[in-house]
C-alpha cells in the first residue's frame, strides 16, 4: 500500500481525500451539526485549527453537485459512514459557500472590492442554474449586476438572501448557507481603521441573508472571534455560538491525543512524545469533566498546523506562530496596562493568573478594557486556562501558556518591541542588558534612562509612565531568557522583590531591582524614593536567593521614578562587601534639558 502523504496548506477537503493525503477523520463534526438541530451556527477557533478544511468537508457533504458527479466516495471508511440516518442527507441540498479567509487591505475600498469579487464568483457558480429561470426582468438584472461587480451597494448587502431565495426556487430545496472565516474583513478594517464601515456592511450582509430568511435550512459561519454586541450579529436571534468555553464541536477542530498519538506512529516520527506534547498539546476546550477516579480534567488538543509541520519536517519548531497573523495580538500586549504587563510577566513564568474572560469581543475595547484584551488572547490561541468557574453568564480563569510554542512566539513579539522600525533604540537596549550580563548596574542605568526616554512616546501607555517600566522588564525577561533565571515579585529573605535577575552561572553577576513611584512632587524628592527602594533590598535580604545559589557578585539597584523623571541608587557587592556604589537623578535638570535627552 502506498503510504500517504502529509499535506501542507490543503484546505480542500476533495482535493485532500482524492490525493491520497492523510486524514485525522472529523467527519462527526456533521453528526454532531445536524443533531443540534440550530438554524446559524457559529463555530468560532483560533487561525490554522482547521476551519477551512470542515466547511469544504460540509460542502462537499451536503451539496447536491452542480455538474452532476457524486462526492459520496469522499467519505468511505470515515466514521460518519457508520450512521444511516446521517447519510440520507449526503448530496441532497444546494450549498452556497463564500470564504474571507485571506480578506485583507489597508483601505475600506480595497476591501470592499475584494468583497464583491468573493460574492459575484459564488454567483457565477450558480450561473448555469440560475441564468434562465427568473420571471422578472428587473431580477434577471439584479443578478448580472451582482455576477459582474456592477451592482449597488444594497443589493451587495442583500446579496446572500438574494442568491438564497432563487437557489431554494429553482432547486425547490432551501440550500445550506457555509460562510468561513467570516470575521477577517472585521479585523482587517480594526488594524487599517475602517471598522465602522466594514462592520455596517457585514451586519447588513448577514442579518439579510440569515435573520428570518425562510429559504434558508441552516447556516454555519467559522472565524476565529465571537464579534459581539455593537457588530454584526446584534440583531441576530436566531444564532448560537460555541466557543473554545463550550463541549458542543470540542473535539472537531485541532487534534487529540489519541489522533497525534495514530500519526506520529503512521510516519514514525523519531521525537520524545512528551516533547511534542509540551511544544504543541495544551489548548483546553469545553467545562470540565470529572473521570471515574474523581478528578477533573478538559478535553485538550493539539494545534494541527504545527503537528503536520512537526511530522512533515520531523523536528520541532515554531510553525503555526510563523504563519502570520499577529499583529493585533502584538499590540494589545504592547498597549496593555502595567497591571496587566505585570501578570504577563507572571504568566511568562508560569505562575496562573485569575481573570474574567467572555467569549464576546468587541474589537473596539481590546486596547482599553482588561477582560476583552485577555479574552482576546484566550480566544485566538495565546493563552489558555488552567481552571475555570463559570457563573452568572461569565468565566473566572486560572489563564496559563497552552505550550512552548506559544510562550516562544510572546518572547519574540516583546523582543520586536525593540527593534521596530519606529523604535530606534536596540542598540542602546541591547547595551542595557549587557550592562546586567557583565555586572555594570550604571551602564544599566544610564541606557535604561535613555531607553525610557526614547520609548515614552512609542509606548504611549499612560501619564504615569509605569506602563512604560514593565515593558522594559518584559524585555529584560525575554532578552535574559536563555542565560539567566528573570523572576518578579517572588519571595526572598522577608519581603517580596520587584525583579530578581539570577544567572545560571552562579560565577556571573546577578541583580535585585526594586522600583519606587513617586505620584506626587510633594511626596519629596525621588532621589529618597530611590534610596528607599535600595535600603528595601538591603532590610528585607532579597539577596538571599541569590547567595544560596552561590552568586557572589550582586547589583542592588533601586529605581524610582515619575513619568520622564528618574533617580537610581546602587551598590554592587562582592560577597557582604560593597565594590561600587553611586546615585543619580534627573530631577534636578531644568524642563527644557529633559526634553532634549
Amino acid at each position: 500500500m502506498i503510504k500517504k502523504v502529509i499535506s501542507k496548506g490543503i484546505h480542500d477537503f476533495k482535493k485532500l481525500r482524492e490525493n491520497n493525503c492523510y486524514y485525522v477523520d472529523k467527519s462527526m463534526l456533521i453528526y454532531e451539526l445536524i443533531t443540534q438541530c440550530a438554524e446559524v451556527t457559529i463555530i468560532p477557533r483560533p487561525r490554522r485549527f482547521g476551519k477551512t478544511l470542515n466547511m469544504t468537508m460540509l460542502q462537499y457533504f451536503f451539496e447536491k453537485p452542480l455538474d452532476g458527479v457524486s462526492n459520496a466516495h469522499l467519505f468511505e471508511g470515515l466514521a460518519i459512514t457508520q450512521y444511516p440516518e446521517i447519510m440520507v442527507w449526503q448530496g441532497t441540498r444546494p450549498v452556497i459557500f463564500i470564504t474571507f479567509k485571506g480578506i485583507k487591505d489597508s483601505t475600506w475600498q480595497g476591501c470592499y472590492e475584494k468583497i464583491i469579487d468573493i460574492i459575484a464568483s459564488e454567483y457565477k457558480r450558480f450561473d448555469c442554474v440560475l441564468n434562465k429561470t427568473f420571471t422578472e426582468k428587473d431580477e434577471q438584472a439584479i443578478f448580472t449586476a451582482i455576477k459582474t461587480q456592477a451592482a449597488t451597494k444594497v443589493q451587495y448587502e442583500n446579496a446572500l438572501k438574494f442568491l438564497s431565495m432563487h437557489v431554494h426556487r429553482v432547486s425547490g430545496t432551501k440550500p445550506i448557507i457555509l460562510i468561513d472565516e467570516y470575521d477577517a474583513p472585521m479585523q482587517s478594517g480594526f488594524e487599517s481603521e475602517y471598522y465602522e464601515e466594514i462592520k455596517n456592511f457585514m451586519y447588513s450582509f448577514f442579518c439579510a441573508g440569515l435573520k428570518d430568511n425562510n429559504n434558508l435550512e441552516f447556516a454555519v459561519i467559522t472565524g476565529i472571534l465571537r464579534v459581539a454586541k455593537e457588530s454584526i450579529f446584534s440583531g441576530m436571534n436566531n444564532s448560537v455560538c460555541h466557543s473554545l468555553l463550550n463541549d458542543t464541536y470540542a473535539d472537531k477542530f485541532g487534534f487529540l491525543q489519541s489522533e497525534v498519538d495514530t500519526m506520529l506512529e503512521y510516519y514514525q516520527v523519531p521525537i520524545p512524545r512528551d516533547e511534542i506534547k509540551h511544544w504543541y498539546n495544551g489548548y483546553r476546550v469545553g467545562r470540565p469533566k470529572v473521570d471515574a477516579q474523581g478528578n477533573e480534567y478538559f478535553t485538550t488538543i493539539y494545534n494541527p498546523w504545527a503537528i503536520i509541520e512537526c511530522v512533515k519536517t520531523k523536528s520541532l519548531g515554531n510553525f503555526w506562530v510563523n504563519t502570520g497573523g499577529s499583529f493585533l495580538i502584538q499590540e494589545t500586549m504592547r498597549q496593555a496596562s502595567a497591571t496587566d504587563k505585570q501578570d504577563l510577566i507572571a504568566i511568562l513564568e508560569g505562575q496562573p493568573v485569575t481573570k474574567t474572560i467572555n467569549d464576546a469581543i468587541v474589537f473596539r475595547d481590546i486596547y482599553r478594557d482588561s477582560s476583552a484584551m485577555w479574552s482576546f488572547l484566550v480566544f485566538t490561541g495565546y493563552l489558555t486556562w488552567s481552571t475555570r468557574n463559570d457563573r452568572l453568564g461569565e468565566t473566572i480563569a486560572q489563564l496559563m501558556l497552552p505550550n512552548y510554542e506559544v510562550q516562544a512566539s510572546i518572547k519574540k513579539m516583546i523582543a520586536s518591541w525593540f527593534i521596530d522600525e519606529r523604535f530606534k533604540c536596540k542598540d542602546q537596549f541591547d547595551q542595557m542588558v549587557s550592562g546586567i550580563q557583565n555586572g555594570i548596574p550604571e551602564l544599566f542605568l544610564q541606557k535604561f534612562h535613555d531607553n525610557v526616554l526614547a520609548s515614552m512616546s512609542y509606548f504611549d501607555l499612560g501619564a504615569d509612565g509605569e506602563s512604560v517600566y514593565q515593558a522594559f522588564t518584559l524585555g529584560i525577561l525575554v532578552s535574559l531568557a536563555d542565560t539567566h533565571e528573570v523572576t518578579t515579585n517572588r519571595e526572598s529573605g522577608t519581603g517580596r522583590y520587584d525583579l530578581c535577575i539570577i544567572p545560571h552561572d552562579p560565577t556571573q553577576p546577578g541583580a535585585i531591582i526594586e522600583f519606587k513611584r513617586r505620584l506626587f512632587i510633594t511626596q519629596g524628592p525621588l532621589a529618597k524614593f530611590a534610596q528607599e527602594a535600595l535600603d528595601q533590598i538591603k532590610a528585607k535580604k532579597y539577596t538571599t536567593v541569590m547567595k544560596a545559589r552561590g552568586i557572589k557578585t550582586i547589583a542592588k539597584i533601586g529605581i524610582a521614578f515619575e513619568r520622564k523623571l528618574m533617580a537610581w541608587n546602587f551598590e554592587l557587592c562582592e560577597g557582604d562587601m560593597v565594590v561600587e556604589q553611586k546615585a543619580h537623578t534627573t530631577e534636578s535638570l531644568a524642563p527644557a534639558a529633559l526634553e532634549k535627552i
